[in-house]
Order: structure tokens, then C-alpha cells, then sequence
């Protein structure tokens, strides 16, 4: 996907192609010099809670999630809008060298069928160092596919407020001790803002992200007060989408790390609507 004379794209041309919109697409100097490429500026939003890094993996996932999207619709051979759904990841963080300003993110993308995307993601700082980097497999519908499969919607759009990924996860009853957890999340139509216009859903990032904060209060009972972890490798999963007016449950247990002799520790974050798995992550941690 190019223009008319074959210079690179931006936002214009390809925002009318893909699902998400302001607020939860918040990438700035978005541009594809070629089909299946794309970089952008990224930008940090969210609380870290208790992560001991600069950006949180769920804000990471975020944009580097739209990002490979908007990569793919470039080379998507329709040009209607599609939804495109992050549906596997597998992603890293990395330590932080120094403070993060001018994050960059850059995506590699392809169409690898009629219903299905991949692409590759990286986010870095203004040194060029990496902060992230996420593989990510997309489920590809077209609108009246997907709005065969929401139903009818369910709850309207909401106006406010202006950006509801920079407020704190709106976990309640929470139950935890110094292994595992369990609390309730109510989605809302006002945290999903963006994410669908007509069919506010819950992003993947703010299941992950109501996982971590919930994770935050087992290492709190486990290691005290001023216990960080630093995150590694981690997978994720989401084979389902959670409309506003469900009550999600989300459950932290511990798990075995992928590499335990990178990072000794791991967690799994669960978040369910009745008896549907919506999202799931696995973290490899250390504490610090």
C-alpha cells in the first residue's frame, strides 16, 4: 500500500482500513514506506504499578499490537475495514538503559491468508536500545463478520473520559495472598474507548493490565511493601472478546518460567466472563 506516486502512507490512508480508533490508537507520526512495513512514535500512558521498568507490558503490547495491525492492513488486498484481533503473542521486555523518551516502534507484516496476520514488533528508546519486542498473531474479519459475531451491541459508546488507559485498573473485591489472587472486573464501555467504535470490548492490553496490577498485590504479600519485578519473556492468549456490561473474574497463580535461568520466576494471569477464557498471559519475572 502506497500512494498515487509511490511515496510512503500515514494515518489518513490507512486509519479508515483497521478496527481501532483515539483513544486507544494513540501512535503519533504513523508511516509505511512500504506494504507490511510501518514505525511510528509511541507514547507511555500508563502506571507501571510495581514493574520495574519504564513502560508497563500491557501499554508495550498496546502499541506495538496496533502498530503490527496497521503493517498488516497494508498488505491486506481489500481495502474495507477489517478487525484485526490479536490472538497469540509472544513478546520480551528489556531493561532500561536510561530514562525513556522518543520511544520508536517499528512493525514487519503479512497477510498469511484470508482470515489471519502476522506480524513483527520491536520498540525502542532514542539510543536505539530495545525496550520490547512482541510477535503477534492476528484473527482477520471483515465488519459484517464481526458484527455477526458481537450480536447486537450491547452498550453505547462512551465520551468520557478522554483517556481511560492512563487510570488504574478498576479491580474489586480482591482476595489475595502470597501465592495467587482473585478479583472481579466490570468492563465498562468508558475503558473502552476506541476499542470497537460501536462495540466497546475489552482490550487485550487492559485484561493484562488488570492481571498485572492483581499480581502486584501477591508480590506485595509475598516480598513487602517495596517489591518490584522485573518482567522477561511472556505469552499470551485471547480467544475471546469481552463486551461492556460483562463481569470478567481475574485470577493470578504462579506458573513455571520459560526460562528459568533467565528469569527463575513466572506467573499466569487469567481473566474470565462466566465459563469463557477471554485473555491469558504468562510472565517469566524476577523480583528486585
Amino acid at each position: 500500500m502506497t500512494s498515487v506516486d509511490g511515496t510512503s502512507v500515514g494515518y489518513d490512508q490507512i486509519g479508515p482500513r483497521i478496527c481501532v480508533t483515539p483513544p486507544y490508537y494513540a501512535l503519533s507520526e504513523l508511516t509505511s514506506p512500504e506494504p507490511g512495513l510501518t514505525s511510528a512514535r509511541v507514547p507511555v500512558q500508563s502506571p507501571t504499578g510495581r514493574q520495574a521498568t519504564p513502560v508497563n507490558i500491557a501499554e508495550a503490547g498496546r502499541h506495538l499490537a496496533i502498530l503490527g495491525l496497521c503493517a498488516a492492513a497494508t498488505t491486506n488486498p481489500s481495502s474495507r475495514r477489517h478487525y484485526y484481533l490479536a490472538h497469540r503473542g509472544v513478546g520480551r521486555m528489556f531493561p532500561a538503559t536510561g530514562p525513556l523518551t522518543a520511544l520508536t516502534g517499528t512493525a514487519s507484516a503479512q497477510m498469511t491468508g484470508r482470515h489471519r496476520a502476522e506480524a513483527r514488533t520491536e520498540l525502542r528508546d532514542a539510543h536505539g536500545n530495545l525496550v520490547a519486542q512482541m510477535d503477534v498473531e492476528y484473527l482477520v474479519m471483515s465488519v459484517p463478520v464481526f458484527r455477526r459475531m458481537m450480536g447486537p451491541p450491547r452498550a453505547p459508546d462512551a465520551a468520557e473520559p478522554a483517556n481511560p488507559y492512563g487510570l488504574p485498573a478498576p479491580l474489586v473485591d480482591v482476595a489475595t495472598d502470597a501465592r495467587s489472587a482473585t478479583a472481579k472486573l466490570a468492563v465498562e464501555a468508558s475503558m473502552c474507548r476506541g476499542h470497537f467504535d460501536s462495540y466497546p470490548a475489552l482490550p487485550v492490553s487492559v485484561a493484562g493490565y488488570a492481571a498485572f496490577a492483581l499480581f502486584d498485590h501477591v508480590l506485595e504479600a509475598a516480598a513487602g511493601p517495596d517489591s518490584r519485578w522485573l518482567p522477561g519473556l511472556f505469552r499470551l492468549r485471547a480467544d475471546n472478546l469481552a463486551a461492556a456490561g460483562e463481569l470478567c473474574t481475574v485470577d493470578v497463580e504462579p506458573s513455571a518460567p520459560a526460562e528459568p535461568a533467565v528469569h527463575g520466576r513466572a506467573f499466569t494471569g487469567t481473566i474470565r466472563s462466566g465459563d469463557r477464557e477471554i485473555f491469558s498471559i504468562e510472565v517469566d519475572y524476577t523480583v528486585v
